[in-house]
């Protein structure tokens, strides 16, 4: 009996020496979503997810050279957020260096991880590299799907994404489960921007679930900036006039274009891109000439500051436009049912087609080459793959310096 009892106490305490030599259990993070980036600067990125449970751990991250040779993470920031949507700023990033980075917690000897994601940070004269934009990803998640693996298999280099609007087609938490299920993989390497719609009826869960530049309104995010590289970009809310205090809005969002738009010109930016839901022209059927009250408003402010290019969604479909030297160029072919276009196009129209599809923008030093690139053809309740070779393709010139616009 002593030599059993003496036996059982060597294998406990070799068992307890196996749990503290032994490597951890390592799972899979329970997200909802995630994690997904958000705006991104020379030295900093925004990382965020949901979680349906409170998440303390930590977010941990290496240049991408350091973590692909050593498995080894190198820094780590504390994480503690509650259930629902969480969010961290990556900050202290050296300019042109690619990063890994991974959400961990840990429960006694268990390791729950996320999926690995990547990015790269950009230098502030950084003149070569492209961007993909497109809008309207509501109603069809399979379609929406479809131009998101295009974008993936076609542009997997390209450094971030912008959404024109209508991600959704009611703010209700399970058509934002659903979308944010569609961009998870792809949004985890990709930093992914968006201005809001009409659909989404300035929900909260809008600006709680997107991690967007600063700029102004509601919570600093219903219009936003950013720099990358050579190129400046501007968001803005085609929403506002339709609510209670929709003037007041709308002359806050001007006053702060202005000087947003000033500022750039001042910092030499080279291009500078405008994105809101609403387009100013447009062929559609349903929706020509376009918002004119909008255009009214806004189309002699870009043309002032000499704007690059301007996208919007709204309508289904893929239409350019030019009215007194400023590009116009609709991109509502994310999912929503695609809507024909006018066979008596609007004056200023280059060309358009009505199918899914994306837009890529390559900067290459002092000019920008914008393409339209054909996902799917809609037919009915079928969809055609297309051969994703640009239908359309449009190269601007990067901004010459200029005396600023002063006054207005």
């Amino acid at each position: 009996m002593k030599w059993f009892v003496v036996g059982v106490a060597i294998l406990a305490g070799v068992f307890a020496a196996w749990l503290l030599l032994a490597p951890p259990v390592e799972q899979e993070l329970p997200l909802v979503w995630g994690p997904i980036l958000g705006a991104i600067a020379d030295d900093s990125v925004y990382v965020s997810w949901r979680s349906d449970s409170p998440l303390e751990g930590e977010l941990r991250y290496s240049e991408a050279d350091a973590y692909d040779s050593t498995r080894k993470w190198e820094k780590s920031i504390p994480v503690i957020s509650p259930a629902g949507a969480g969010e961290v700023r990556l900050e202290g990033l050296d300019p042109g260096t690619t990063y890994r980075y991974q959400l961990m917690t840990r429960d006694g000897r268990r390791v729950y991880t996320s999926r690995i994601g990547g990015v790269t940070t950009p230098t502030p004269g950084l003149d070569s590299f492209s961007f993909l934009v497109y809008g309207d990803t509501r109603t069809f998640p399979e379609r929406h799907r479809m131009v998101i693996e295009a974008m993936a298999k076609n542009d997997p280099k390209a450094r971030f994404v912008v959404n024109t609007g209508d991600l959704v087609e009611t703010p209700l938490d399970s058509r934002f489960k659903t979308f944010f299920s569609v961009i998870d993989d792809f949004a985890c390497d990709h930093p992914y921007l968006a201005v809001i719609g009409n659909h989404e009826k300035n929900s909260p869960r809008y600006y709680n679930y997107l991690s967007l530049p600063k700029g102004g309104g509601k919570d600093d995010e219903e219009w936003w900036s950013m720099d990358y590289g050579t190129v400046h970009l501007i968001g803005l809310d085609s929403n506002v006039t339709s609510r209670s205090n929709g003037v007041i809005l709308m002359r806050e969002q001007i006053a702060w274009l202005k000087g947003d738009l000033q500022a750039a010109k001042e910092r030499g930016a080279r291009f500078i891109f405008v994105f809101f839901h609403h387009p100013l022209f447009s062929s559609d059927e349903e929706y020509k000439p376009g918002d004119l009250a909008l255009r009214q408003l806004w189309h002699p402010i870009f043309l002032e500051y000499g704007v690059t290019a301007v996208f919007s969604g709204h309508c289904h479909n893929y239409e350019r436009l030019i009215e007194e030297g400023i590009n116009y160029i609709v991109t509502g072919g994310g999912g929503a049912p695609v809507y024909d276009l006018s066979p008596d196009r609007v004056d200023g129209s280059q060309t358009g087609l009505a199918a899914l599809h994306y837009v890529r923008v390559t900067i290459s030093g002092d000019r920008a080459e914008i393409e339209m690139i054909p996902v799917g053809k809609v037919e009915g309740n079928s969809v055609t793959p297309l051969s994703l070779e640009p239908f359309d393709t449009l190269t601007v010139p990067a901004i010459q310096t200029a005396p600023v616009p002063t006054g207005g």
